[in-house]
């Protein structure tokens, strides 16, 4: 008995020592922290000036990452890290904008 709560102990210690990394909000491949997650030079978006260098949706910076997907909202550009994170943004444009612009 003294046994399992011994092993019992250090396991739950050892998870609890895990670190925690901040997952991204959506699945998408380029996210991914094990590849290569800088901007394609190739992609003509990654070329456009925006409003922000964030991700109104994930707070990805988009200057450092890439854009996948573009959004003109109140004549001003916004660049996303895909069409979820942009879809997102437009179900609350405002909200996102007052949450990000501080």
């Amino acid at each position: 008995m003294k046994k399992f709560l011994l092993i019992a102990g250090i396991a739950i210690v050892l998870s609890c020592n895990k670190k925690e990394t901040k997952a991204h909000p959506h699945d998408h491949p380029h996210t991914m922290e094990s590849e290569n997650t800088f901007k394609d030079p190739k992609n003509p978006l990654n070329k456009l000036t925006y409003a922000s260098n964030l991700d109104f949706s994930c707070n990805m910076d988009v200057s450092k990452y890439g854009v996948s997907d573009t959004v003109t909202y109140k004549g001003k550009l916004y660049g996303f890290c895909s069409s979820v994170c942009k879809d997102d943004f437009m179900k609350k444009p405002d909200e996102h904008l007052a949450k990000n612009q501080k």
